[in-house]
């Protein structure tokens, strides 16, 4: 079973489920504070450079406001 990562409307955490497949689009209540107004969101991962020096970083949410025009670009 996957992990699917939530965000609450009403509390603004996020939280992440271990979700079967068949249960993925319906949104749990949040685990915080309960509310039914949840939305799955894009998980962050890591990656490796793609220029061969094996430097591990943190790609996704954190990079919405990145002007890079490549994640490559962002990588160090």
């Amino acid at each position: 079973m996957p992990i699917y990562e939530y965000e609450c409307g009403s509390c603004g955490r996020t939280f992440e489920l271990l979700v079967s497949r068949s249960k993925a689009t319906s949104n749990p209540p949040c685990e915080h504070c309960g509310s039914e107004e949840t939305e799955r969101i894009m998980s962050g991962f890591f990656g490796r450079s793609s220029s061969g020096g094996g430097d591990t970083a943190s790609v996704g949410s954190s990079c919405a406001g990145c002007t890079a025009s490549s994640c490559a670009g962002c990588v160090r």
